[in-house]
């Protein structure tokens, strides 16, 4: 038996030709590489954090503010709203604060009085739409705050028709009856025309109702007897006639639903040079219903007066009132005035009334008042 040497089994290696790579496929149950069998990470899940606001007052904004975290996963996040009542939402975006958070600014109206409703919806960056807070079938209300005051003088305006602005015209005939004086026999009497434009605010200043302002101008003349005169030797008193053209302005003010105050000043000018006058008048009770008011007013060369009015609105479209005035106009005695006035409404804008009275100021007779007026307001 002959044996090969290991170095011509070595050669017979490199000399043989090489082997073709298999081109068969592994089996079907071959296990892939490990890096294939890993998933992807899932996306990390939006939070939205938001605190309802339970009401805001009439006339601000109703702010919505909302915590998103991740930012960067948000697409969007939108308010729907709509007043209570309302069919339709509409939509309001929420914008990035500068504290970071996320707000949506809706107007209220100042005349809003039902509640605002609204509900949330997002979207992330992979356009996922969700509904986060209330939703469309039951939204969450917002109540709408209104003060005392405003609810005061909406139920002013609402008695008033709405009319901010009124004129009017007024007119009476006072007669005091006849005087005798040194066996003369004198007339006491005057008429009045006064003219007006009121405009009503009911608005507040420094914690202040103002309720209305009016300006306006009269006209008044006089007959009126020698009062505290001595007459000349062998003859008679000469009748006195003064009288007054004149402007002025008022001012009311309430201090509340049941108080308040009017203040009046008066600039005019007659036969004797300038007048100037001044007034006053307390109010109890509501401006528009029943209530008492106490008048005073002085005007230099006229003489003074004070009034204490009841007035009532008990009989629809008959407002009325009854006074009792103490006075020395025109430039004479003090004398006492009973007074009854009578409105009737005879359409939503126009009102008429009447007054009629009795006065005296000496004990030798009195006489009747007679007197008109009537307004326009829009």
């Amino acid at each position: 038996m002959m044996t090969l040497s290991t170095a011509t089994c070595l050669l017979a290696l490199l000399a043989a030709p090489p082997q073709p790579a298999s081109t068969t496929p592994p089996p079907a149950s071959a296990t892939p590489p490990a890096s294939a069998t890993q998933p992807a990470a899932p996306a990390e899940p939006l939070e939205v954090r938001h605190v309802p606001v339970a009401q805001v007052s009439a006339g601000e904004d109703l702010v919505l503010r909302s915590e998103v975290a991740p930012a960067w996963r948000l697409g969007a996040l939108v308010a729907h709203y709509r007043t209570a009542g309302e069919t339709d939402f509409h939509d309001k975006d929420f914008e990035l604060s500068s504290d970071g958070t996320y707000a949506a600014v809706i107007p209220v109206a100042p005349e809003q009085r039902v509640p605002m409703e609204y509900y949330l919806t997002v979207r992330d960056t992979d356009g996922v739409e969700s509904v986060r807070f209330a939703s469309a079938a039951s939204p969450y209300p917002v109540l709408i705050q209104v003060t005392p005051y405003t609810l005061e003088r909406e139920s002013l305006m609402e008695v008033y028709g709405q009319r901010r602005s009124r004129v009017s015209a007024f007119g009476e005939y006072v007669n005091y009856g006849a005087t005798v004086i040194n066996g003369t026999r004198y007339s006491d009497h005057y008429y009045r025309l006064e003219a007006d434009y009121l405009y009503r605010l009911f608005t507040e200043v420094g914690g202040l109702r103002i309720d209305s302002i009016r300006i306006g101008v009269g006209h008044l003349r006089s007959h009126t007897p020698p009062f505290d005169m001595e007459a000349p030797a062998g003859g008679a008193l000469p009748e006195l006639r003064p009288g007054l053209d004149y402007g002025f302005s008022e001012l009311d003010v309430g201090f509340s639903p049941y108080f308040g105050l009017g203040l009046r000043l008066v600039l005019g000018g007659n036969a004797g040079g300038f007048a100037a006058g001044f007034g006053g008048k307390l109010r109890i009770g509501q401006p528009a219903g029943a209530r008492a008011e106490l008048e005073g007013e002085y005007t230099a060369g006229l003489g003074g007066s004070g009034t204490v009015r009841l007035a009532w609105d008990t009989v629809r479209r008959f407002p009325m009132s009854a006074a009792v005035q103490v006075t020395n106009v025109p430039s004479g005695p003090v004398g006492v005035r009973l007074l009854y006035r009578v409105h009737y409404q005879l359409t939503d804008s126009i009102l008429v009334g009447a007054q009629a009275g009795y006065q005296a100021r000496t004990t030798l007779g009195g006489g009747p008042t007679l007197g008109f007026l009537a307004s326009y307001g829009w």
